[in-house]
């Protein structure tokens, strides 16, 4: 172990976090090390440090920012899945927040209080005993910390907007240590900033959360046959381009290969959010023939059961462009063409990719410009967009680097430019499903790169979350 490794743990004993300090060997370090979603993610650090309160996190802060040359990483879910994602890192500390997980619920003020350790699924079973819910992730297993900050795309995004726009407080520690709250007039930059800033300014240990009522959901996850994807190419262009027109409903539609499979099929996850059945924007969904299962439940029910299959190695990408048919037929034949070359090159089909659609309407940024502004830069979108992301599975590093990213790579470029060629394409890239090879800050605007910038200076002036927590998107990197 290196001298700086030495000096890192001798300091956090120091600081009294020894009984919460895990080192290799040990089994406590081996569990962590082992509990990302992604094979892709779990590295060696030095250590893991686990605070149980923000306390611990500024005492963690400080010993880790007072021994020269530590670096550390700082993980929340950990679901990110490419390494340098700053959830983990191979020479320097992870803090890890898997022990704060506090979930609380305030009646008279209509704020859910979450640690940034908590995981959605436990979020939404907790509000719903007391009849609440809040805007946030669709993946039972993702974790707080990088989905807000990140931005967040949920089921509610054409009723509230990003997730990050609900936030009405953070509490945050600073790289010197100190514990500050960030909200619409108290540090009202930082706490602009800190939507869709990812980890450049500090580390929040808590987020204050607008709740709505919690009601009844109509959902259910659909499959289809291969041979419907031109009818379900239609039918979800026509169902995004009347989206605005009914904020009540939600859509997922992916094109899924499954490991082992001789063929890809197309999920449907259609949702309505106040519980109506049947409701006319599913029906063209419903006339296609598939297997069709929808049903009442609520947030929670669905959440528990809808986990993103684990224990490969992952590499995404994501593209945003206009709402047009034409591009996706565009990306469909593509999607095909990648399949062929991933099964020319693992015989065995041992490989899984999921390629999925989602609106981004124009109409959101009303709803983070009533909530105090974002840093996404939605203000420059002037039409209907298609999120897309892909994410590739396999069963190895080497495959995962040397295989599924050069041809997915191939893939998306060809996209964008098609894209361009038709003036479909947006400069803008949803930053919690980028690849680090992307650059998703820099699709933010001039003006709030600004801001950025001005906020990691006034509050990290000695550039700590610039330099001493490497992973992530840094806002001194942007060009």
């Amino acid at each position: 172990m290196s001298s700086i490794a030495q000096s890192a743990i001798s300091n956090l004993k120091e600081a009294g976090l020894g009984d919460i300090l895990y080192v290799p060997g040990e089994q406590a370090y081996e569990a962590r090390r082992t509990s990302y979603w992604s094979l892709t993610p779990q590295l060696s650090p030095w250590a893991f440090v686990q605070p149980r309160n923000t306390e611990e996190v500024s005492k963690a802060v400080k010993a880790l920012v007072g021994t020269p040359g530590c670096n550390f990483a700082i993980r929340s879910g950990g679901h990110m899945s490419w390494v340098g994602a700053g959830n983990n890192i191979e020479s320097g500390v992870t803090i890890d927040f898997g022990l704060m997980t506090g979930i609380s619920y305030d009646s008279n003020t209509g704020l859910a209080s979450l640690q940034p350790g908590s995981r959605w699924r436990d979020v939404y079973v907790e509000l719903e005993r007391h009849g609440v819910m809040v805007a946030g992730g669709r993946e039972g297993l993702v974790g707080l910390g990088g989905f807000l900050t990140g931005g967040g795309l949920s089921f509610y995004n054409c009723r509230y907007g990003f997730a990050c726009d609900q936030i009405e407080k953070y509490e945050v520690v600073l790289a010197d240590g100190s514990i500050v709250e960030a909200t619409n007039t108290t540090n009202p930059d930082l706490f602009r900033v800190l939507k869709g800033g990812n980890n450049n300014f500090g580390i929040v240990t808590r987020f204050d959360m607008r709740t709505f009522e919690a009601k009844k959901i109509w959902d259910g996850f659909n499959t289809y046959s291969k041979t419907t994807s031109n009818q379900m190419v239609e039918a979800y262009v026509d169902f995004s381009a009347d989206l605005a027109k009914s904020p009540d409903s939600h859509i997922l539609a992916m094109w899924t290969q499954l490991p082992g499979a001789s063929e890809y099929i197309i999920n449907v996850v259609l949702t309505h959010l106040d519980g109506v059945e049947n409701p006319k924007p599913f029906e063209r969904f419903m006339t296609i023939p598939g297997q069709h299962n929808m049903r009442t439940t609520t947030v929670a029910k669905k959440i528990g059961e809808f986990l993103l299959p684990s224990g490969g190695y992952n590499f995404w990408l994501t593209y945003t462009f206009k709402l047009d048919r034409q591009v996706i037929y565009r990306i469909v034949e593509r999607y095909e063409a990648l399949l062929d070359k991933l099964r020319e090159a693992i015989p065995d089909n041992n490989f899984g990719v999921n390629m999925v659609f989602q609106p981004l309407l124009a109409s959101w940024q009303h709803h983070s410009v009533v909530r105090g502004g974002n840093m996404l830069g939605l203000e420059n979108l002037s039409d209907d967009c298609v999120i897309l992301v892909v994410g590739n599975e396999v069963g190895t590093a080497e495959l995962s680097d040397n295989v599924s990213a050069p041809v997915l790579k191939e893939m998306f470029d060809d996209i964008k430019s098609y894209a361009k060629s038709v003036d479909k394409h947006v400069d803008y890239l949803y930053l919690n499903y980028c690849d680090g090879s992307q650059n998703p800050m820099g699709s933010y605007g001039e003006e709030n790169i600004k801001k950025m910038r001005e906020a990691s200076a006034k509050y990290d002036p000695t550039g700590v979350f610039q330099e001493r927590v490497p992973g992530g998107y840094k806002i001194s990197k942007v060009k």
